[in-house]
């Protein structure tokens, strides 16, 4: 089969998830191609895929917050956003002829798929939203409720939905249930294969003996103020080094104030599950796509949600249960200091219990995905 796939853009999450499911469709002789836009598009492109450019979609704030009513005002825009982008996608789709498509929380074009007889699945991991618990305007409550019914009727006319997690994980609208599907994780590793702690740590020429410290915001600009605070309180961080990946999105060469002892910045890698296993501590964003990540290796770490972001709000939340997480405010100095330093002493005391992380690695998000996939579209080529 031809699959085009198109990926929210907003960070790199989705498109990384996106691209691991991808590898493992070609792998079995399906042909790949992309669309996104923002972060996600700039990920793409460091891969060999055919990838085609959406309309941006943004989301306003700054020093770690995501600003709710600012985002809603400026939706005003969105429904010609959306024609928009629906026309670009019916001429992405004449080009590129996939005989299915793949969104991953990209919710114009399953209308447009639907338009041109194609089949579409969606891959998300909110079906609920609740951006609107951080402000008591009722019109934002209003807005949400009726974007919720819109996604709930758009998702109706999809082939399948795609959880990648586990089940029981996120909420499930009863209308949807019955084409609903927890894949499991979508990740790039297999679990088995990844090198040791130790082995990571020789092959990136760190000693042995360090305490390391990964710091990584992925593709959100959100997460500059993460690592300004982290540069400011370096001196005191009771860590040999701290290994800092910028992202896509925030500029490494803009940060001057740090301990140029210990402080390594760097703008991105590929390989950010190696850095996060041969660390003693991870620091983050909540991003799900993350979270998976850092289970699957059983990294201790903390979680730092961008504020007013309710899905990473919960993210952090689920994790914090899971026991190897510490959560604390975005733009507080002096609490991460204390959290970092506290957490660095208790890091052999932290970790994932069996029962959590058994049934984690039972679910191969790729291999699910691809079964449904596969079975879905024989059976509709035989109708």
């Amino acid at each position: 089969m031809k699959i085009l796939i198109t990926t929210c853009g907003v960070g790199i999450g989705h498109t990384s998830r996106d691209i691991a499911l991808a590898q493992y469709l070609e792998q079995n002789n399906h042909t790949i191609e992309f669309a996104s836009y923002g972060s996600g598009l700039k990920y793409l492109k460091r891969y060999k895929y055919k990838t085609y450019p959406l309309p941006k979609m943004n989301f306003e704030g700054n020093d770690g917050e995501l600003n709710i009513e600012d985002s809603i005002k400026q939706s005003k825009d969105i429904p010609f956003t959306f024609i928009k982008s629906m026309y670009k996608e019916s001429r992405i789709i004449r080009k590129s002829k996939p005989d299915i498509i793949i969104c991953d929380s990209h919710y114009s074009m399953p209308i447009t798929a639907k338009f041109l007889n194609i089949p579409c699945y969606i891959i998300t991991n909110d079906l609920t939203f609740g951006f609107s618990k951080s402000t008591q305007a009722k019109s934002i409550k209003y807005f949400e409720k009726s974007i919720r019914k819109f996604i709930i009727e758009i998702t109706k006319g999809c082939q399948k939905i795609l959880i990648p997690d586990v089940p029981g994980i996120i909420q499930i609208p009863e209308e949807l249930q019955y084409k609903t599907n927890y894949i499991g994780p979508l990740l790039h590793h297999n679990i088995e294969e990844i090198a040791t702690k130790h082995q990571l740590r020789q092959k990136y020429n760190i000693k042995q003996e360090d305490k390391i410290i990964v710091v990584t915001i992925g593709g959100s600009e959100f997460g500059k103020i993460l690592i300004t605070n982290i540069c400011e309180i370096s001196h005191r961080i009771q860590a040999d080094k701290i290994i800092i990946f910028t992202g896509l999105e925030v500029d490494s060469t803009t940060f001057t104030n740090y301990d140029k002892n210990r402080v390594i910045l760097k703008q991105f890698t590929n390989e950010l599950v190696e850095w996060m296993k041969l660390s003693d501590l991870t620091i983050t964003l909540a991003g799900h796509t993350t979270s998976m990540e850092l289970i699957s290796i059983k990294q201790p770490n903390i979680m730092i949600p961008i504020t007013n972001h309710v899905e990473q709000e919960r993210n952090a939340q689920r994790m914090q249960k899971m026991g190897i997480t510490r959560i604390t405010e975005i733009n507080n100095p002096e609490k991460l200091l204390t959290l970092i330093n506290k957490t660095l002493k208790e890091t052999d005391n932290i970790t994932l219990s069996n029962n959590i992380y058994n049934e984690f690695i039972s679910y191969d998000g790729r291999k699910n995905a691809l079964n449904i996939i596969q079975n879905n579209y024989n059976k509709i080529k035989q109708i």
